[in-house]
């Protein structure tokens, strides 16, 4: 067990909206002085401002984690503000809706830069300063590092290099005796807006492959590893079961894929080629945590409570506050014409 969330400086990346932004809400909720980081300045400031009027102490650091000097300065900052890093919380991604034969080089380059190295320059940089504070790298990874799908092969390949590292990484700081301890999330399917802000060349809207999830119980599962590390964290009854059928029977998930794999990932709404996404650059404004798909999203899972309440009595109750937090969101979004959440 760690430091009580009360007691620490968390660390998240990717905080201008979805997950992190979520994550990074949650920890200031519960005490932590939080450090956020991402490209979208104005979406820090307005985390911060959430942060600061939750009670807590906050620090916004525009940076982009593909440049490891910008990293680095991250970082400094947080440690310059508040002295230390107990949790660092490596969150950014990028993805490209589209068949492995569609993408261009730069682009796959892209995506293995956020994704990858994004997270490899962040545990480069922090871990000197989570070995004085005994502390907890968290890699926010996705089931499908064990599953690849269609139109998602260069995501589904940074997060499998990912896992892979930081196999190695949790080896090499047991063997050097360092009480650092590694978690890595696999969520399932999220409510954020980054499927309004992906690149896609499908020509139609992307969605997360159902069942769907308010980032909000996520959140709790992340902010759980900062105080009570597990090793691989999936969350979510989705992420389960992708697991559970790649060791089962890789072959029958091929086959529902070419049936479905397409179809599951889209909405269905045509969508522009040349739409704006957030690939190479931030794109404007405030997106918030919550993507558009409120009205078929859960805000609890009974899966990740019963999992995490077996390795801490607390986690169940953290999960079920998660998800009156997801639930009074939907309902002040439904307030604002939006049909409210799903709960179950």
């Amino acid at each position: 067990m760690k430091k009580r969330l009360a007691d620490q400086v968390v660390l998240v990346t990717g905080a201008s909206s979805g997950l992190g932004r979520a994550v990074a809400r949650g920890a200031g909720a519960r005490g932590a002085k939080v450090v956020v980081t991402a490209r979208n300045g104005e979406a820090l400031d307005a985390c911060v401002r959430e942060i600061e009027a939750a009670g807590s102490e906050a620090l916004a650091v525009a940076a982009d984690c593909t440049v490891q000097d910008e990293v680095q300065q991250v970082v400094e900052q947080a440690l310059d503000r508040f002295g230390r890093i107990d949790s660092y919380v490596a969150n950014a991604i990028v993805t490209v809706y589209a068949e492995t034969y569609r993408y261009r080089a730069d682009e796959l380059r892209r995506i293995v830069d956020v994704n990858f190295f994004g997270q490899v320059y962040g545990y480069w940089a922090a871990l000197p300063h989570l070995r004085e504070s005994r502390g907890t790298f968290v890699s926010i990874n996705s089931a499908l590092a064990y599953r690849g799908i269609p139109l998602q092969g260069g995501y589904c390949a940074s997060k499998a290099a990912l896992r892979a590292f930081f196999e190695s990484a949790r080896v090499e700081i047991e063997k050097a005796g360092w009480d650092v301890a590694v978690s890595v999330v696999l969520p399932g399917a999220i409510n954020t807006p980054q499927f309004d802000r992906d690149r896609q060349k499908t020509g139609t809207q992307p969605q997360p492959v159902p069942p769907i999830y308010q980032p909000e119980p996520f959140a709790a599962g992340v902010l759980h590893c900062c105080e009570h590390p597990v090793r691989e964290l999936p969350l979510g009854w989705g992420s389960q079961k992708a697991l559970w059928g790649q060791k089962l029977s890789p072959r029958a998930g091929d086959l529902v894929l070419r049936r479905m794999g397409w179809t599951s990932q889209t909405t269905g709404e045509p969508k522009p080629l040349d739409a704006p996404d957030n690939l190479f650059a931030p794109m404007p404004g405030d997106p918030g945590a919550h993507g558009r798909f409120d009205d078929r999203s859960r805000g609890s899972t009974a899966w990740t409570s019963l999992r995490l309440a077996l390795h801490s009595p607390k986690a169940a109750l953290a999960l079920l506050g998660a998800g009156a937090v997801a639930a009074g969101s939907a309902e002040l979004l439904a307030s604002r014409g939006r049909r409210p959440t799903r709960v179950g």
